[in-house]
């Protein structure tokens, strides 16, 4: 029989093998956007090469099942998706596409596979096969697509933070307050950050979110994060045609170092806590739940 030190120890190395995989689970970040347009993917996409500068694992996620855009950015063509996963024909380490800024980049199901809409079976196949890579990642940046869809919903609660694009535009802004009046009534302590993008100065990126952040805060009880703004940049949409990361073909832009001060004041922010950490399919498993309460 086992003594009761040996007993404490096995419990306390328990203890410390938990922690130790809690702690190296990795962040979940969701770009998205109340409308399309403003940016978001290009922007999801130089954040995580930036944070990739800066000696951090980055796995970028795409996540609009439809016109999943990650690939035209980075001028890559994926082989596989998540739909070979799920039909077996391929493992996870085979869909994943690593890009020579040092992202890997999990492929879009391109309409074949909706996530939302898979069974249980299939949720469990995608999360034990991510469990797999998971831990080799300190970020799993997930782009959406536009709007205020359940997919898009449920994407966003399953994140430790999620960064709201915006632009100048009426319609961009009243889609992004929709989006937090949801979100902050279903998970009212996830941070959110709004980043103003194709501001024509940075003072008036900083006003755009003074005056959403006041109204948030009088009718939904919400504050956001400013995340820093983004002007407008010819280096941008140059990038964008070479098919290239702006941060890599521009790295002395005016939209590289505003891009840079985001990733800053994003990595200061403290993330929803360790605990509750867990693989990124099992959280869509309970949040499209969550969603469906909404209906």
């Amino acid at each position: 029989m086992l003594k009761a030190s040996q007993t404490l120890e096995a419990a306390v190395d328990v203890v410390r093998v938990e922690s130790t995989r809690q702690a190296t689970m990795p962040e979940i970040i969701t770009v998205t956007s109340g409308k399309g347009g403003v940016g978001k993917t290009n922007l999801a996409v130089n954040l995580g090469v930036l944070l990739r500068q800066r000696k951090q694992r980055v796995l970028m996620m795409d996540a609009d099942l439809h016109l999943g855009k990650l690939d035209i950015i980075l001028g890559a063509s994926p082989q596989y998706t998540l739909a070979d996963l799920v039909d077996g024909s391929r493992t996870i380490e085979e869909i994943i596409m690593s890009h020579p800024s040092g992202i890997d980049v999990l492929p879009a199901t391109s309409g074949e596979l909706n996530l939302l809409d898979a069974d249980q079976r299939i949720m469990k196949v995608m999360a034990e096969s991510f469990s797999r890579i998971q831990n080799n990642y300190d970020y799993i940046i997930v782009d959406t697509a536009a709007g205020i869809s359940t997919t898009v919903l449920t994407m966003a609660l399953g994140a430790d933070k999620v960064i709201l694009v915006i632009t100048p535009e009426p319609a961009s802004i009243s889609d992004v307050y929709a989006m937090v009046k949801v979100i902050s009534h279903k998970s009212p302590e996830l941070p959110l950050i709004l980043v103003p993008n194709r501001v024509k100065s940075l003072d008036d990126g900083l006003e755009l979110h003074k005056k959403l952040n006041l109204i948030t805060q009088k009718f939904l009880h919400t504050n956001l994060h400013y995340g820093g703004s983004v002007v407008e940049d010819g280096a941008v949409r140059q990038a964008i045609v070479r098919q290239r990361p702006f941060v890599l073909e521009f790295p002395k832009s005016q939209a590289t170092y505003n891009l840079q001060l985001v990733c800053h004041r994003m990595l200061k922010l403290q993330p929803t806590q360790f605990s509750k950490r867990s693989n990124i399919f099992d959280r869509l498993r309970v949040k499209r739940k969550v969603v469906a309460t909404l209906s």
